[in-house]
């Protein structure tokens, strides 16, 4: 019994053992980082901050607020708090799974995200913010999937230099901008831009052309892009809108540029979409006007719809402007539709000429063939009365004043149950003269069920001999003739 009782004892004290060992300090498994929680966030004294930590343990806690677009599985904390106005610089580096970065003020439970500072994949690695002196900044990294060793900063950067309208860079012409509007702000005072209502972090270029030129200000890369504001006046209060281009858009800002004048060129964008901007300043790109023609191939019965274009790689259309048909008419470009008839077959030197809103002029000149096929039924003649199984001509006739063409007549009969079925088909040439006709010779049987129905409709329709020809005047290409009476056998 005893040696049993031993036996039965033995498997405790391993456990036991095994869970000694675990709970050594030395073999213990690593624990979740001192900041892991919100209330135990690392504290920022002093700028320039940098430090790396293994997040590998980091949790996330019930209260994270949900941060970035971002699906949360593990988050770290750091507070600062600035004993001045500014702007900062939080940037995250990591091997692998790098974190988004989102700061608040508040408290637990009653947090505020602060404008713009909320990273996300294609923002990139770095989130530049403004502070306010004596608020507490509350910085999450978090984490999407899992947590890794992160080295995080947090720096002090200047204000964009010309953040202000009496600060606004000189700008060379040509020349190629770039700035972080995350770090300008909105300064009292600035006119809202007519595209774009939001954007209101700026920085400011001025431009004093050395001659009167077209000037485009264009986007270098669309993400993040800024809304470009061009203005004239001496002040902040006096200016005066030239051009306007939103935000988050591939439009640029275009517009003359008088020697001696002075411009103001106002880059913004909105807190959230604040960001890293590059755009160029150059000269605006010439006009390739053209007009397009709808039908392609028309004839002297088609109303033509004429659409001009600019052909600006920037996207500006004309705003007033002419289109001369080449037969010594023509119609104003005024944002109507544009339509035409020519009387007569030929080639046509269709001429556009036009101004854009910026004004910018431009011309283009398009061939345009106008060809008219068609040939017309002429007559038409069937017999007035029959007999059963007598057979009697039927003569049509095809007229054609403009190309010769291999022209198809197909005659048919009504069926009694309502429908036309095609009793023969005959192609010939027809050769255009003014008043030259050509007969298509036709015999008909007439049947029992003819005689049952006492007469016979016949319908005759010219077409082209082939698929690709089409006839530009279809209305005289059918014609109905009427056997008003079919007898039976004598």
């Amino acid at each position: 019994m005893t040696l049993s009782i031993r036996r039965l004892c033995l498997p405790v004290i391993g456990l036991v053992a095994a869970a000694t060992v675990l709970l050594t300090p030395g073999v213990a498994n690593a624990a979740p980082p001192s900041n892991d929680d919100f209330d135990s966030a690392t504290a920022v004294t002093a700028l320039p901050f940098t430090t790396t930590q293994d997040n590998t343990q980091s949790t996330k806690a019930a209260d994270d607020p949900t941060s970035c677009y971002s699906w949360i599985a593990a988050s770290v904390w750091y507070d600062y708090t600035p004993s001045a106005d500014g702007v900062v610089l939080a940037t995250v580096a990591s091997t692998s799974n790098t974190p988004l970065i989102a700061a608040y003020t508040g408290t637990r439970g009653a947090l505020t995200p602060v404008p713009g500072a909320c990273t996300n994949f294609n923002t990139g690695t770095s989130s530049t913010f403004h502070v306010t002196a004596g608020t507490t900044y509350h910085i999450m990294l978090l984490f999407p999937y899992y947590g890794t060793q992160v080295t995080f900063g947090l720096q002090s950067v200047p204000p964009s230099p010309n953040d202000n309208f009496a600060s606004a860079t000189v700008a060379a012409f040509p020349s190629e901008q770039t700035g972080d509007l995350a770090r300008a702000s909105a300064e009292p005072g600035e006119a809202t831009p007519s595209c774009d209502a939001t954007a209101d972090r700026s920085v400011w270029y001025r431009y004093t052309p050395d001659r009167t030129r077209s000037v485009s200000v264009e986007r270098v890369a669309y993400y993040n892009s800024p809304a470009i504001t061009v203005y004239q006046g001496a002040s902040l209060g006096g200016l005066t809108e030239v051009d306007c281009a939103a935000s988050m858009s591939a439009a640029s800002a275009v517009f003359t540029a008088t020697v001696g004048q002075t411009y103001y060129i106002r880059l913004a964008a909105s807190v959230e979409n604040a960001a890293w901007f590059d755009v160029r300043i150059s000269t605006a790109p010439a006009l390739a006007p053209g007009v397009s023609a709808f039908p392609e191939q028309p004839s002297v019965y088609d109303n033509i719809t004429f659409t001009p274009y600019s052909g600006d790689s920037l996207g500006r259309q004309f705003v007033s402007g002419e289109v001369s048909f080449g037969d010594g008419t023509s119609a104003p470009i005024n944002g109507s539709p544009i339509q035409h008839q020519y009387t007569k077959d030929g080639q046509y030197q269709v001429s556009v000429s036009g101004t854009t809103n910026d004004g910018r002029t431009g011309s283009g000149v398009k061939t345009l063939k106008v060809e008219t096929h068609d040939v017309s039924l002429s007559d038409f003649t069937v017999p007035a009365s029959a007999r059963v199984d007598q057979t009697k001509s039927v003569k049509v006739s095809v007229a054609n004043t403009r190309y010769d063409e291999d022209v198809k007549v197909e005659l048919f009969r009504l069926s009694e149950n309502g429908y036309y079925q095609s009793v023969g088909a005959l192609t010939q040439r027809v050769v255009a003269s003014p008043d030259h006709k050509v007969e298509f010779p036709f015999a008909y049987t007439y049947t029992a069920a003819d005689a049952t129905a006492g007469k016979v409709t016949f319908q005759v329709v010219a077409s082209f001999g082939t698929w690709s020809e089409t006839d530009d005047h279809p209305q005289d290409n059918v014609l109905n003739g009427v056997t008003t009476s079919v007898r039976a056998k004598s």
